[in-house]
């Protein structure tokens, strides 16, 4: 039975009520939109949760690639150490673009012919594609002054007592046999690159702790000295590195000698395989 109200004249009026309806309250409401909001911030984490598993994924990936191609082209063993930096940026996104914006590479202990050097790369707009050529491939070899002294052999035709590194320079040092006496020579070599090859050229010498130019030596009693240690000499580097790499330029400080390397345009395939020449 419906429930009767009194109006304001005082007549009853009849009031209907609907069962099973009733009206929704300002509380629930907010809790309905405080659910869809719990929902969507939950969507959002899961979301930005899963790109940076992926990204964390194809960064791994990539940095795995890169270092069993490097080890392929240097020749080195699978288990030998690459330290990659594949820089900033989504690797998703350049995955996408198919095309790796920087990576750079560190690599100690790289053999190289008689001697074994630190090589630091670094590269530009790397394709996904081997075939396809880099932006920009740069390369530098490190020797420190222990690994120098198996270079002997290319610097002098005369057994040295000692070789240090200086700035610029070279230093070598040997005695020599002059009329019963034993000739202390110091000689400084300045290395410059000449297509693939670095030469050693002498650029100073002392005898018996007395600097002469070299002009002299060549044209007086001290001809021995002269023909054994002065004439330049080589050593090829391109024939210990990939083809695609050009020897560009040499430095020498108290701490290292260093080659500089380039393969701008360079592909990243059979390239970097392929051994070069000083021919």
């Amino acid at each position: 039975m419906n429930p009767a109200t009194r109006g304001d004249t005082g007549e009853v009026r009849d009031t209907l009520e609907l069962p099973g309806l009733p009206a929704a309250t300002p509380k629930k409401r907010r809790r309905r939109r405080l659910g869809w909001v719990v929902a969507l911030v939950v969507i959002v984490v899961l979301i930005v949760v899963a790109y940076f598993v992926a990204e964390r994924i194809a960064r791994d990936r990539v940095g795995e690639t890169l270092r069993d191609e490097l080890r392929s082209a240097l020749g080195l063993p699978a288990s030998h150490p690459v330290v990659v930096d594949l820089g900033g940026g989504s690797m998703l996104a350049q995955l996408a673009g198919k095309s790796i914006d920087t990576a750079e590479a560190d690599i100690a202990g790289v053999p190289l012919g008689d001697i074994t050097g630190d090589v630091h790369l670094a590269a530009t707009g790397v394709p996904l594609d081997e075939n396809q050529p880099v932006t920009t491939l740069r390369a530098r070899v490190s020797v420190d002054e222990e690994n120098v002294q198996k270079l002997r052999g290319y610097i002098a035709d005369v057994d040295l007592d000692s070789i240090s590194l200086g700035d610029g320079v070279v230093d070598v040092t040997t005695d020599f046999a002059f009329f019963g006496l034993s000739v202390p020579v110091k000689a400084s070599v300045a290395p410059s690159v000449d297509d693939g090859s670095v030469l050693f050229d002498p650029k100073s010498v002392e005898i018996n702790g007395a600097a002469l130019p070299i002009e002299s030596v060549l044209e007086s009693r001290f001809g021995a000295i002269a023909e054994s240690l002065l004439p330049t000499r080589s050593f090829c580097v391109a024939e210990l590195l990939p083809e695609a790499m050009v020897l560009t330029a040499v430095d020498v400080t108290p701490r290292a000698f260093t080659l500089d390397l380039t393969a701008d345009g360079a592909g990243l395939g059979p390239q970097l395989e392929q051994l070069g020449s000083c021919d």
